[in-house]
């Protein structure tokens, strides 16, 4: 007889929890809705976002431009030619390896597969 009771108790109980939970995750929706708070805030505080925004643009303009030192050695035109000599045979070299990639990849994919078909028959 009391378990009827107990039965409709805990529902009632589940019921006032989920509603519970219900209202709190549309609180946290709310609280987390980032877009829309920005939005009625700045429409709200329209004037001190863009002064804000006026003065920090201004601050912005006065900082100095980092002006960067460059050394020169009065040698260095060596350098320059073996590094353009470098630049010059990394483009050979990159035109070599994409004219011949199928060929490579063709080759390679034989050889693994062959190394692979001995690994299997050497097991047996």
């Amino acid at each position: 007889m009391d378990e009827p009771h107990v039965k409709i108790e805990l529902a009632a109980d589940l019921d006032r929890a989920r509603a519970r939970l219900a209202r709190n995750i549309d609180a946290l929706r709310h609280d987390l809705d980032v877009p829309t708070h920005l939005r009625r805030s700045f429409s709200e505080h329209k004037s001190a976002y863009i002064g804000g925004a006026t003065f920090f643009g201004l601050l912005l303009s006065k900082i100095p431009a980092r002006k960067k030192k460059v050394y020169v050695e009065g040698k260095s035109r060596g350098a320059v030619k073996e590094v353009e000599k470098a630049g010059f045979w990394l483009i050979v070299f990159q035109f070599l390896f994409n004219t011949f990639r199928p060929m490579l990849t063709s080759l390679l994919a034989k050889q693994v597969t062959s190394f692979v078909k001995s690994r299997a028959g050497g097991e047996d």
